[in-house]
C-alpha cells in the first residue's frame, strides 16, 4: 500500500532525492579519520619511544666503548711514554686507529708534547693548555666527535696523556635509519588503521544509508518501508525504533486520510445543499413571475396593453432564468487553466475597445488604459483572464452610473504583474467586501452573485486572488497578480 498524505499534512521530503553531503562531512570520513589519527598518534608515540630508547642504548654503547678503548690505550702506552719509544707508540696508535669510529688518537708526554698521533702534522707539537672536549652526550650542535681524555699515571704520578676522538657518523646513520623505519612503521599503521576503519565505517554507515533511503521513500508517501534488523547494537535498536515510528505514522496517516475523506464528503454535501438552496432561492422569484404570467395569459381577462405588459414580464423573467442557469453552469464547469506567455496590454486594449463601443446611450464613461512596456507580458490563460477582466469591468461600469472614469492599469512588482481595474463609482460597503466573491452573494437586485465567484475560481488556478480597495462615494480598485514569466 502506498499512502498519500491528505491535504494539511506536511511532506517536506516528498519528491526529494536522498540527501548528499560532502565527503569530508560524512560520518564515514570522520570515523576513518578518527581511527587513523588514533593509530598515527599511538604509533608515533611508540616509534618515538623506541627510537629514543635505541638512541640512548647506542650512545651508551659508544661511550662505554670509547672509555674502554682510551683506558686500554693509556695502559698499553705507559712504558713507551716513559722510554719515549716512538716506534712502539706508533704501533699502538695504528692499532687504535683501526678500531671502528676512531676519528683521532694522540699520546703526549708529561710536558704535553705529542709523541704519537693519527694526525701526522701534529706530531711533536704541544697540546694546548685546555682542550675543548665533548666527553658525554648530548654533543654540542654541529660537533660530530665524542672527545675523551685520560691521564697516564704511575703510582699516582701523571707521566702522559691520551686523547681519543670517536666519530658519531655511524651512530647518526643508525639513528636516521631507525627514524626512517619508525616513519615507515607509522605509515604502515596509518594504512592498516585506515583500512580497518573503512571496514568498520562501511558496516556502520551502510545501515544508516539504508535508513536515509527509507526516510526518502517515506517522504514520497511510501509508508510500507521497513528496515531489516540484523544486529542488536545501537544501530539495530535505532532500526527497531524507526520501524515502530513508520508503523505509527502509517496508522496515523490512514486515520487522517479517512477523516479527511469523511470531512471532504461532509463539506461537499453541505456545499451542494447550500448551493441548491441558493439556486432555488434565485430561481423562485422569476419562476413565480413566469407562472403568474402564464396563468394570466391563459385567461380571457387581459386585453391589449395589459396583455403586452404580461408578455414582456414573461420574456424578461425567462431571460433572467436562463442567465441564472448559464452563470451557474459557467461556475460549475470552469475548465483547467492552460497558462502560456501572452500580451496583457493587447488583451486589455481589446476589452477597453469593446466597452467603448457597447456603452448604453447616455452613459458618459471614459476608459483609460495604462500598460508600461515592462508590465505587458505575463503567463496566463488568455480566455480565462479575458473573462476575469471583462467581469471586473462590467461591475465597475454598473457601479458608476452615467458618468465616471474606468481605468485599466498594469505594473511590475518583482516577478509579478499586477492588473488593476479602478472606477469612480459608488464604492463597496466594507462589510460586503469579505463576502463579495462567495457564490450567490450580490449587491444588485438583478445580479446572480456568480460573476465574482467565477473570477475568484479562475484566479485560484492562476495562483492569485482578488485584492479590493474601496471608499464609499469615491470609487473602488480591484487588482490581482500574474506571473511575469521572466
Amino acid at each position: 500500500m502506498s499512502a498519500v498524505a491528505p491535504p494539511g499534512l506536511a511532506t517536506p521530503l516528498a519528491g526529494s532525492a536522498p540527501l548528499r553531503t560532502a565527503l569530508f562531512q560524512t560520518l564515514r570520513f570522520r570515523l576513518i579519520l578518527s581511527v587513523a589519527l588514533v593509530h598515527v598518534v599511538l604509533m608515533g608515540i611508540f616509534a618515538a619511544a623506541a627510537v629514543h630508547e635505541q638512541s640512548d642504548r647506542i650512545e651508551l654503547e659508544l661511550l662505554n666503548r670509547s672509555r674502554a678503548l682510551i683506558s686500554m690505550t693509556a695502559v698499553a702506552s705507559t712504558n713507551t711514554v716513559l722510554t719515549e719509544d716512538l716506534g712502539a707508540l706508533a704501533e699502538i696508535i695504528q692499532k687504535v686507529e683501526r678500531q671502528p669510529d676512531v676519528a683521532y688518537c694522540e699520546i703526549a708526554d708529561s710536558r704535553g708534547y705529542i709523541l704519537g698521533t693519527t694526525l701526522p702534522d701534529r706530531l711533536g707539537k704541544r697540546l694546548p693548555p685546555r682542550v675543548d672536549q665533548s666527553d658525554s652526550f648530548p654533543l654540542a650542535p654541529g660537533d660530530p666527535t665524542l672527545d675523551l681524555r685520560e691521564a697516564i699515571q704511575i703510582e699516582g704520578q701523571t707521566v702522559g696523556t691520551v686523547t681519543l676522538g670517536l666519530s658519531t657518523a655511524r651512530m647518526d646513520s643508525a639513528m636516521r635509519k631507525t627514524w626512517l623505519d619508525g616513519s615507515l612503521f607509522i605509515l604502515l599503521a596509518l594504512v592498516v588503521g585506515s583500512f580497518a576503519a573503512w571496514l568498520l565505517s562501511l558496516a556502520t554507515t551502510r545501515k544508516l544509508h539504508d535508513m536515509v533511503e527509507a526516510t526518502a521513500r517515506i517522504g514520497k508517501g511510501d509508508l510500507d518501508v521497513q528496515l531489516p534488523i540484523t544486529s542488536r547494537d545501537e544501530v539495530g535498536m535505532l532500526a527497531i525504533a524507526f520501524n515502530n515510528m513508520v508503523a505509527s505514522l502509517k496508522h496515523t496517516s490512514e486515520e487522517a486520510l479517512r477523516e479527511h475523506r469523511q470531512r471532504t464528503q461532509a463539506e461537499r454535501l453541505a456545499c451542494v445543499g447550500e448551493m441548491s438552496a441558493s439556486i432555488a432561492h434565485e430561481i423562485r422569484n422569476p419562476l413565480s413571475a413566469v407562472i403568474n404570467s402564464v396563468n394570466l395569459l391563459s385567461g380571457d381577462t387581459l386585453q391589449g396593453e395589459d396583455r403586452s405588459q404580461v408578455i414582456g414580464i414573461l420574456n424578461n423573467e425567462s431571460h433572467r432564468l436562463n442567465r441564472i442557469l448559464s452563470d451557474f453552469l459557467d461556475f460549475a464547469k470552469i475548465r483547467e487553466s492552460q497558462p502560456a506567455p501572452g500580451n496583457l496590454a493587447a488583451l486589455i486594449e481589446e476589452i477597453a475597445s469593446m466597452l467603448r463601443q457597447d456603452l448604453p446611450p447616455g452613459k458618459n464613461i471614459r476608459v483609460a488604459v495604462t500598460c508600461p512596456p515592462d508590465a505587458c507580458l505575463a503567463v496566463f490563460d488568455h480566455d480565462q483572464i479575458r473573462q476575469v477582466v471583462w467581469n471586473l469591468a462590467l461591475n465597475a461600469v454598473q457601479a458608476m452610473g452615467d458618468d465616471g472614469l474606468l481605468s485599466f492599469r498594469t505594473a511590475r512588482r518583482g516577478g509579478k504583474i499586477v492588473v488593476t481595474v479602478a472606477d469612480t463609482g459608488c464604492g463597496i460597503q466594507p462589510d460586503f467586501i469579505k463576502d463579495m466573491t462567495k457564490p450567490f452573494v450580490t449587491g444588485r437586485r438583478d445580479g446572480t452573485g456568480l460573476g465574482l465567484a467565477i473570477v475568484q475560481r479562475i484566479l485560484v488556478q492562476h495562483r492569485s486572488q482578488l485584492s479590493v480597495s474601496s471608499e464609499l462615494g469615491v470609487g473602488s480598485e480591484i487588482s490581482f497578480e500574474l506571473d511575469s514569466g521572466g
